[in-house]
């Protein structure tokens, strides 16, 4: 029987390797209803006894197998100290997944700039891949603070038509020239709020659209449930102005005009 998408399974990890400054994990869960898409993400329980909150990981890949059951590829900071030893091949997760809203694909073939960040580029190679799929070109800036933590840019220069590299303080200007350059009617922003905060600037500034996702998947301190209430974006005027999008709930891909930036601390 298949379990529905959200609902929790048992999942095996069958493979672990690194990537960059992260590792990414392989783990086998019952067969899933629907495919996973780029943008969603899972929870798993805490590493520690001293933490409540369950982990939230980023889905980079996804593929089923008929009587195998489904593969989740997953992103994880190697971080041991912060949220405890990461899971070895063998062992057994309770993994909640896929969760939230992916990233859309365009209806027609355009041109499109994808932006990541951390843990997030694998995630934005794997979108690439699917915007390329459907016809699309599809060109990948990855933004990091240290070499390290520009992941996946082998896959990603065989997946995307063209691949740049950045740093934090420069991704706006960066972004901006690209989206001229190759006249890009859509912009995507897969990684921390700060990211799709400036990525959807630029959008506003050159009249394009944006996709941007609204969840620090990977962060401390987030439920990945709705419940807590840490990652609420403020509305912009014309969505409800006023009220608070819950992302890890509502998203956790967004349209960029939908948020008021303005009002982020």
């Amino acid at each position: 029987m298949t379990a529905p998408v959200g609902a929790r399974r048992a999942g095996e990890v069958v493979a672990t390797r690194p990537l960059g400054a992260y590792r990414q994990l392989s783990i086998v869960v019952p067969a899933i209803a629907a495919p996973a898409r780029p943008g969603q993400f899972v929870t798993v329980p805490p590493g520690r006894a001293d933490r409540v909150l369950p982990r939230t990981w980023w889905i980079t890949g996804e593929h089923s197998e008929v009587g195998f059951g489904s593969t989740l590829e997953l992103v994880v900071a190697e971080n041991p100290d912060e949220e405890g030893p990461l899971p070895e091949p063998g062992d057994v997760l309770a993994v909640r997944g896929p969760l939230g809203r992916g990233f859309g694909m365009p209806t027609t073939p355009v041109t499109a700039v994808v932006v990541t960040q951390g843990a997030a580029g694998a995630v934005g190679r794997w979108l690439t891949e699917r915007l390329r799929a459907v016809g699309c070109a599809a060109h990948l800036v990855s933004c990091a603070e240290d070499p390290d933590q520009h992941v996946d840019l082998v896959q990603a220069r065989r997946s995307a038509d063209g691949v740049v590299l950045t740093e934090p303080r420069a991704v706006a200007a960066v972004v901006a020239d690209l989206t001229d350059r190759t006249a890009a009617s859509v912009l995507y922003a897969v990684g921390p709020v700060s990211l799709s905060r400036t990525v959807a600037r630029v959008a506003s500034q050159l009249v394009r659209v944006s996709q941007v996702t609204g969840v620090e998947v990977g962060a401390v301190g987030i439920c990945g449930h709705g419940l807590c209430g840490g990652c609420d974006l403020p509305l912009a005027a014309g969505h409800r102005r006023g009220e608070r999008s819950r992302p890890c709930f509502d998203g956790p891909v967004l349209r960029g005009d939908l948020v008021d930036w303005e009002r982020l601390p």
